[in-house]
């Protein structure tokens, strides 16, 4: 084989691979775009979950510690608490330019009575943050103002009360769409947190 038609075989040798290569990356290309945008939307995922539940404790805990609590404090402390999701978004636009809320907020005081079930004597949920859609998995409240009657409370997790026990119950719901791969993972996220009270009971309707 003369020198010409080696230079040109070696010539058309090298388009060839470089044709090869670019189809191999051409046909891969979708998959290591899924991979990184799954990456993405997990890691975001895993943000909003911890996020979710760190509210629910910090709220739980924040409230016990009050011997008494009002309204005004309870707004306080659920706004508070809505500050922690950022950098996360706590609004979804849903019909032009009308907006509802990705996060609910509700504090409820369950307490039982001697040789009865425990029951809800008060329930929270306001502040700058909606409950568009979303409602309480622990229970609802009665309309007295000394915890003498309420709706019996479901406890989560398995949890029982002695007689005589108060427990402050914090739900946290939040609404995830992910960034990229909506069809898997958008779901709404539902954290509970139970403490008991530190100095009294607050079994007492806020005012």
């Amino acid at each position: 084989m003369s020198p010409m038609v080696e230079k040109r075989f070696a010539s058309w040798r090298h388009r060839a691979r470089r044709g090869i290569a670019a189809l191999e990356f051409a046909l891969t290309l979708p998959i290591w775009m899924a991979l990184l945008l799954g990456v993405g939307d997990g890691s975001y995922f895993f943000l909003a979950s911890e996020k979710t539940d760190r509210i629910a404790y910090t709220i739980t805990d924040i409230v016990t510690q009050y011997q008494t609590i009002s309204l005004a404090n309870l707004a306080d402390i659920v706004l508070a608490g809505a500050q922690l999701m950022q950098p996360l978004p706590t609004t979804i636009t849903t019909t032009g330019s009308d907006t509802s809320s990705r996060l609910t907020i509700i504090v409820s005081s369950v307490y039982k009575p001697t040789g009865q079930n425990p029951i809800v004597c008060w329930q929270y949920s306001g502040g700058l943050v909606s409950t568009s859609g979303v409602g309480s998995l622990i229970g609802s409240p009665g309309s007295s103002t000394d915890c003498s009657s309420g709706g019996t409370a479901t406890l989560p997790n398995g949890l029982t009360l002695n007689n005589g026990d108060n427990v402050i119950i914090a739900e946290v719901s939040y609404r995830f769409t992910p960034l990229f791969v909506d069809q898997f993972l958008a779901q709404t996220l539902y954290r509970v947190a139970v403490y008991k009270p530190r100095l009294s009971p607050l079994t007492k309707k806020p005012t």
